[in-house]
């Protein structure tokens, strides 16, 4: 079985190499790993019948949950990870994450909750006595000239087709 995080050990450096695209997306995995929700995750798919032993399944979903959180509304669209192994390392194929997803049974759907829960919990726990604590990761809105024929506004307001900003 492949390695329990989501996340590869990363180091960010100034000197313009070994660049990635969607880098804010490693530190939703890297929150989930750190917080033990990868490996809760893990635990609740440890029972659903499928022999893991090229992917944790922990990882198969942190990947599933932040290519959505980057936008993807399919199982392909976790391509956008796949692409930067030196960042997720190994991740899922369609098959693989399809069967990750299809074995989410009564048990599953019972444990993932709890797993969410327990991450909350190591997160709260860290949080300064008696002050709220905020995690918010935003997205920047970058347009790019496009002459895609019927394009229309985004939710935010911006044009793609011309790259003017709508507000």
């Amino acid at each position: 079985m492949h390695d329990s995080r989501a996340t590869q050990p990363m180091r960010v450096t100034t000197d313009g190499k070994n660049l990635v695209s969607h880098a804010g997306t490693a530190l939703l995995s890297e929150l989930a790993d750190r917080t033990g929700l990868t490996e809760g995750m893990s635990f609740a798919m440890s029972a659903c019948g499928i022999n893991w032993h090229t992917h944790n399944p922990g990882v198969v979903l942190t990947h599933l949950a932040v290519a959505m959180a980057d936008g993807a509304d399919c199982l392909a669209d976790m391509a956008s990870l796949r692409e930067q192994a030196e960042l997720f390392g190994p991740v899922a194929s369609i098959a693989t994450a399809w069967r990750a997803v299809e074995a989410t049974s009564v048990f599953e759907l019972g444990a993932i909750p709890q797993a969410i829960a327990t991450a909350r919990a190591k997160v709260w726990k860290a949080a300064p006595p008696g002050e709220s604590l905020v995690l918010d990761f935003d997205a920047t809105l970058v347009n790019a000239y496009s002459e895609k024929q019927d394009a229309t506004p985004t939710y935010k307001g911006s044009t793609r087709s011309t790259g003017e900003s709508g507000f």
